[in-house]
């Protein structure tokens, strides 16, 4: 089957139903795959036959089997479409194997909801609406989160950055500003996660001890401000490496120790706020480094991304001087007031072996 051209109107979403999924009745499977939209809308799509399982028009109480090819015809429910932009996109780094891009704050990654064409992935398409293979992410950005997003150009690229994810060999390294000053300056954080059983964000994660899936992070404190006007148990500035990669595993971590990212509308304390004069309307975690084998040259690679604006003027404004490009960030100590890395003229640097 053709991959889908993300730059075009969508008319219809296909599913195959997994394993793991059924038996399961055609409304809720629905519900489940399309989660911006209620059970009871799905029940009338397929009243009026816009839904068809097996080529056949679907029945709202038909159970579903493994394997089965469900489509929904969403042609008269479409949003207005509107021409992606390929040229928008800020472009790290990019070569005949991968395509490494400067994600956004606030730029879903991928069609959903009300987002069907102003995604990053339908940028993309519009880009590389030639190609024969368009590139594939390979891994995931929260809509708020910012920075390194690596995708692949090739199929073989792909298994092969898909293989080092899997097998843990990837480096990724977050930069966050969370409330409070960390009892200690670098340690682990291991703690399962699963789905929040009481929240109505279907993808909320919880601590979950028993049922959660093992969750770990290491963290580094960079830098504190233990008075900040309007934060009454000051603020710091934090490196976070995932060793896991669960959804929103950092938010979740960072929350659980009692220092949540600043704006963390799911998480934290506040939705936006303003931070020395700094104006904070998403939340301050930010996809600083990528490292990994270049699938092509079987080199070790490192890919950065500047912070955002918002992100940087924060940083400068509340943590101090910033200290020269060359420097890691993790090698420096943490003091107060003190910044350790200018993370707003980072580009590639290839490393060796």
């Amino acid at each position: 089957m053709a991959e889908k051209n993300l730059a075009e109107p969508i008319h219809a979403f296909s599913f195959v139903v997994a394993d793991k999924e059924a038996p399961v009745r055609l409304d809720v499977f629905l519900a489940r795959m399309l989660a911006w939209r209620s059970r009871s809308f799905f029940q009338k799509m397929i009243d009026t036959g816009k839904v068809t399982v097996n080529h056949r028009q679907g029945r709202a109480g038909q159970h579903l089997n493994a394997g089965d090819r469900v489509v929904v015809d969403v042609v008269e429910h479409q949003q207005p479409f509107i021409e992606p932009d390929g040229a928008a996109l800020d472009v790290l780094h990019e070569d005949e194997a991968v395509l490494v891009l400067n994600k956004q704050p606030g730029v879903v990654v991928h069609p959903i909801g009300r987002h069907l064409y102003d995604t990053l992935m339908n940028a993309v398409h519009a880009r590389y609406r030639d190609a024969a293979y368009k590139p594939r992410i390979i891994h995931r950005l929260d809509r708020e989160t910012s920075g390194v997003l690596v995708l692949a150009k090739t199929e073989r690229a792909r298994t092969e950055l898909a293989r080092q994810i899997e097998g843990r060999h990837v480096e990724k390294t977050y930069l966050a500003v969370t409330h409070g000053v960390f009892s200690k300056r670098a340690g682990d954080i291991a703690l399962p996660l699963g789905v929040h059983r009481y929240s109505h964000v279907r993808i909320k994660q919880d601590v979950a001890p028993h049922t959660g899936l093992h969750a770990h992070s290491r963290f580094q404190v960079l830098a504190t401000a233990p008075h900040v006007p309007g934060f009454i148990d000051g603020l710091s500035f934090v490196e976070v490496r995932p060793v896991t990669g669960r959804t929103h595993q950092i938010r979740v971590h960072l929350a659980a120790l009692g220092h949540p990212i600043l704006a963390d509308k799911l998480y934290g304390r506040e939705s936006r706020c303003s931070v020395a004069g700094v104006e904070i309307g998403m939340h301050l975690l930010h996809a600083w480094r990528f490292g990994c084998v270049h699938p092509a040259t079987g080199e070790r690679v490192a890919f950065t991304a500047p912070c955002p604006p918002a992100f940087a003027a924060c940083v400068e404004r509340v943590f101090g001087s910033v200290p020269h490009e060359e420097e890691e960030p993790s090698a420096l100590s943490a003091r107060p007031h003190d910044v350790p890395h200018d993370k707003n003229d980072c580009r590639q640097r290839q490393r060796d072996g």
